[in-house]
């Protein structure tokens, strides 16, 4: 590949970065409103005041309310998760009861269920608290036609809650209901737009996960005004109204989650639920989408159960198992008691079979050197050591071309005029010193999955949120005092330096000399001092290998060129100006074909039309 060329792309790359980063060529035209329908939530003419029950252990303190019998709040209390003194509230919709976690609505309008055989009237229900232990929570709510009993518990392990909800008929007459539970979130777009060059961590998406492991994850782009109308995404049938859409298969979970927490739902008993999903836009229509400073989404993942008939006395049990915690690969494979399909909330990306490699190797170098700033340099050296193979070509194509660059310069100032007989003089030169420019490259591609699936590794990883590292006081925060960025600039401009692009204009080589350092800093500055950490090892190995690589290619690469090593070029004169070509030999020890011919009187036949292949010119 003619690192020129190379150059060009990479600044065409970085152009089209930065414009669809600061300048969204294809959003924020659109101003249709999503075709949801009107929801009501109706309630009791008066409501009695609010109580709150408690339940905690060492890993969270959550607060439960009356009003619908769902979590107000609900605090991370590991220290990892304390910023500033205050605990991490995973519940961002404390004083909106109709979006609270774990509401149950027992009225959903697909179901058909008409007024008169409704179990419950209300869709906000106000109970009663009739048991609280610290680890146990349960509320009643009583009419005349129904009673509800919800029952919250802890159950021991990390960041989870037990719940049991059972409807009973207290009515002379068969009545119906359709059970929702569901889960939300609420996002300013301030919040999930993110800096310069940094997603946030703060962008969630809602996710399904099939009890064969196949998830469906969605994000706002899935949810545009158009997208409503295809109807096997978006069903209408007596489980939603085509404004829910449908994850695939019998559901194992349902979640909303960011890049490190998420908060999860998994059925343990009842009926067969399905799992649905969906992102609500929410600004003001008179100041349009994207200019409403309030504006925002919500983020909702249910799980909707057909509608049941209860004869009177008849009761219905549904189960479930709550995670609201942090996406902790170790807390996740225990979750449920060996739930495997919560760890699918752990979005590795598409090179997702090879990121569970490095996790899983991550995790035991941290298991051995409980330090994570350390596990990430054994991590990158043990990458960058299997990778070695599939450089060392590379950068052995890099120094020959290198070599060859007095014959390089007698080239472009000899056809300057003309590129495409340079073109092929150049590549005539490469064909008789053995020199591929592609050689080097396609061995490097085949590592770049590799090197992606550490990034997204490194990008999502919670085990790095809030800890200290070297002068970093936050690993998965950039570095506060922009040290390392720097740093890296450093090793990238050496990296280039010692092994400069070949070919092309010189100026434009010597613009990407800085240019390629100077954007890998701008880069770091807003990245994660975590992902800084690995690219600065990775830099300093690269320097190494490749001195190491360049070291021995030395010994090799003069083998028949006399004892330097060096490519001598001869001095020819341009019929007709008098004008001198000089390579780095100078007169002495000029190379010439096998029958006399120097080669650049090759070059010019070669720019003339005559070819060289088949003739010995090897």
């Amino acid at each position: 590949m003619d690192r020129g060329n190379l150059g060009r792309w990479l600044l065409i790359a970085a152009g089209i970065f930065l414009i669809f980063t600061f300048m969204n060529p294809f959003g924020g035209g659109k101003t249709e409103i999503q075709p949801l329908p009107k929801e009501s939530y109706g309630s009791a003419a008066e409501r009695p005041p609010e109580k709150l029950c408690e339940i905690k252990n060492g890993d969270f303190r959550a607060l439960l309310s009356t009003r619908s019998a769902s979590v107000k709040h609900f605090w991370l209390t590991q220290p990892k998760y304390v910023r500033d003194g205050k605990p991490t509230d995973l519940s961002t919709t404390p004083d909106y009861e109709p979006r609270r976690q774990l509401r149950f609505d027992f009225q959903n309008p697909a179901g058909g269920i008409k007024p008169e055989e409704a179990q419950v009237d209300h869709a906000l229900l106000d109970y009663e608290i009739t048991a609280q232990t610290g680890k146990r929570c349960e509320f009643v709510y009583r009419d005349a036609k129904v009673e509800i009993k919800k029952t919250f518990s802890a159950t021991g392990r990390p960041y989870e809650l037990a719940l049991e909800t059972t409807v009973t008929n207290l009515a002379d007459r068969p009545l119906r209901h359709a059970a929702v539970v569901h889960t939300d979130a609420w996002r300013l777009e301030s919040e999930v737009h993110g800096g310069m060059f940094r997603v946030s961590p703060l962008i969630t998406h809602v996710e399904c996960v099939a009890d064969d492991g196949k998830t469906t994850r969605k994000s706002p782009g899935d949810f545009e005004p158009d997208d409503f109308q295809d109807r096997q995404l978006f069903p209408s049938d007596k489980l939603a109204r085509g404004d829910w859409l449908r994850g695939e298969g019998t559901p194992a979970v349902a979640a909303v989650s960011n890049a490190y927490f998420s908060h999860a739902i998994v059925p343990r008993g009842g009926p067969k639920p399905v799992c649905q999903l969906q992102i609500e836009e929410r600004y003001d229509p008179n100041l349009g989408k994207g200019k409403d400073p309030n504006s925002g989404a919500m983020y909702r993942a249910a799980l909707a159960y057909p509608a049941q008939e209860l004869k009177p006395g008849e009761s219905k049990i549904y189960s479930h198992l709550s995670y609201i915690g942090p996406k902790e690969r170790s807390v996740l494979a225990q979750a449920g008691g060996g739930n495997t399909q919560l760890l699918e909330l752990i979005d590795l990306g598409f090179f997702s079979i090879i990121a569970k490699v490095l996790v899983g190797f991550l995790l035991k170098v941290y298991s051995v050197i409980p330090n994570w700033g350390i596990a990430i340099i054994v991590l990158t050296v043990t990458a960058r050591v299997l990778l070695f193979p599939l450089s060392v070509p590379g950068i052995r194509n890099m120094i020959r071309m290198r070599e060859l660059k007095p014959e390089m310069d007698a080239l472009n100032e000899k056809f300057k005029d003309d590129p495409q007989a340079k073109g092929l003089a150049q590549m005539e030169l490469w064909r008789k010193h053995n020199v591929n420019p592609l050689k080097g490259c396609l061995p490097q591609m085949a590592s770049m999955p590799v090197w992606f699936a550490l990034y997204t590794t490194l990008q999502t990883a919670v085990e790095l949120y809030n800890i200290p590292f070297l002068w970093f006081p936050d690993l998965s925060a950039p570095d506060p005092l922009y040290i390392l960025p720097f740093i890296i600039g450093g090793t990238s401009f050496i990296q280039q330096k010692m092994m400069p692009m070949q070919g092309g204009d010189p100026a434009q080589q010597k613009m990407l000399l800085y240019f390629m350092p100077a954007m890998f800093t701008v880069f770091m500055l807003f990245l994660p001092a975590g992902l800084g950490v690995y690219m600065f090892t990775n830099g300093v190995l690269g320097i190494l290998q490749q001195q190491a690589v360049e070291w021995h290619a030395r010994r090799t690469v003069g083998k028949g060129r006399g004892a330097s090593g060096d490519i001598k070029v001869k001095v020819v004169e341009k019929p007709g100006d008098g004008k001198k070509t000089k390579g780095s030999g100078g007169a002495k020890g000029s190379r010439a074909g096998s029958d006399g011919r120097s080669k650049d009187d090759d070059a010019a036949k070669l720019a003339g039309g005559e070819r060289l292949l088949g003739k010995g010119k090897a």
